[in-house]
Order: C-alpha cells, then structure tokens, then sequence
C-alpha cells in the first residue's frame, strides 16, 4: 500500500473509531474504509511464506521482524473489533443508558410489588345455601324504582334487590332485614337494614351479625355470635358463614 493509501485508511479510521466518529452517515467512506482495509489485509505475507535468505543482513532482519510484529498487532487489534465499536460513541452512550432505564424500572417494579402486604380475597367461610326467588316475599322498593325488586328468605331474614344511582352510575345491590320487621302497610322494615352494592366484577354483599335481636330461626340455628354474608350472582343468593354446624339445614 503506497503512503496516500495509506493515509487516507489512516483517516478513514479516524472517522470510523476516533472520538467523533461519523462515517456510519457517510456509505461511500464506510465503503472505501473496507476496500483499504481489504487490501492491507490482502498485502500482508502469508505465514506460510518461506522463510527469507539466511544471506540477509541482520540489520535488515530485525527491521523486517518488527514491520512484521507492528503488523500482527495490528491484525490482532483488528481481529478483537465488535460490532458495537463500529457504532459512534454518542450511539453507544444512548444504548448503555437506555439499558440501565429498563434494568431499573424492572427492580422498581418488582420491588413494588414485592412490597404489597398480601391481604387474603376472601373470608374462607363455608357456603351452605343457595337461595331462590321467592315469588311470595314483600319487596319495597329501595332506591330506583325503574327496575323492580325480587326477593329471597333465609332464617328469619328477608332479601331484596334494589338499584342504587350515584354520581349517574347504577349499581345492583342487596339489602337485609328481619321479616317480622316488615310494616304490613307500607312494606318497609321498621327495623335495622344491612344492605352492599356490587360494582364492576364485585358482586353485592351484605354481612350480619347473629345475636339476641337476631331472627330466633337465625339464633338457634347458628348460635350468638356468628355470622352470615350473603352474596348475590345473577338470580341466585349465596349464603356464607363463618361458624356454621357439621351438617347445617338448608
């Protein structure tokens, strides 16, 4: 390689892995880059090559020796290339950072979530009824009067379904109430009232407390200081509770 080939590589080089690398915006540089580089590589002896004449001085043995040790180190430098030192240094600072982005918002979340308390999604307590429609229940209507209520029995207590509106959003709910509290002239209770509204994927739940103005039915059934939670889903009402008999009567 004669030395204007030689210095325009040496530029070349410059542009590819100095300080202000920019020769990835430039294709014809980046071309001629690898047609130098080709053709040094391609002007190097061969190691193969027969040795040379045990004639040769050995002033010109030790300069054809190092020539031959700058141009292995060289090779070697160029050998040890990555993809990644063809790209300009600004590149490479935006892909480091942006790595270290994403390694820490995956710790910030995992450690998020790793910092909830679990709390459990339910009480655990036993089912032991499913109630039906009862055609014969006394159902005021609580709240919207748009849709009417249907109602349900279970140990003393009656249930009805009512529509709650609230900041223009309906929500189905479930209101309790001892059945011998209902008034036989306007149908309300004159009594306390339990009642939950559902909303999204959160059914309507209503939870009571069993003690001595409990419902007798209720009371000996499952004694002071149980309770029951009853849970609405379509036209059917789950009955739950939290201390019930081995074999508890429907």
């Amino acid at each position: 390689m004669n030395e204007d080939a030689a210095a325009e590589l040496q530029a070349l080089r410059e542009r590819a892995y100095g300080p202000d690398a920019d020769i990835l915006r430039d294709p014809v540089a980046y071309d001629r880059l690898h047609e130098l580089e080709e053709q040094l590589r391609t002007e190097q002896p061969s190691p193969d090559a027969p040795a040379a004449a045990s004639t040769q001085d050995p002033e010109s043995a030790s300069a054809a020796a190092a020539s031959s040790d700058d141009r292995a180190s060289e090779s070697g430098a160029r050998a040890a290339w990555s993809p990644l030192t063809r790209v300009p240094p600004l590149a490479r600072a935006f892909w480091l950072v942006s790595v270290l982005a994403v390694a820490t918002l995956a710790a910030s979340v995992t450690w998020g979530l790793a910092s909830i308390p679990v709390i459990s999604e339910g009480s655990g307590a036993r089912q032991i009824a499913a109630l039906e429609l009862d055609p014969s229940t006394t159902s005021p209507s609580f709240g919207s009067t748009d849709t009417p209520p249907v109602g349900f029995q279970f140990a003393g207590y009656t249930l009805i379904t009512a529509i709650n509106s609230s900041d223009g959003v309906d929500s189905e709910c479930l209101v309790v109430f001892r059945t011998e509290d209902v008034d036989d002239e306007s149908g309300f209770p004159n009594g306390p009232t339990y009642y939950g509204c559902g909303a999204g994927a959160f059914p309507p739940t209503a939870s009571v407390q069993i003690h001595a103005g409990s419902p007798a039915a209720a009371l000996e059934r499952f004694g002071d200081g149980a309770a029951l939670q009853f849970v609405l889903e379509g036209d059917r009402v789950g009955v739950f509770v939290d201390s019930a008999p081995e074999d508890p009567v429907n």
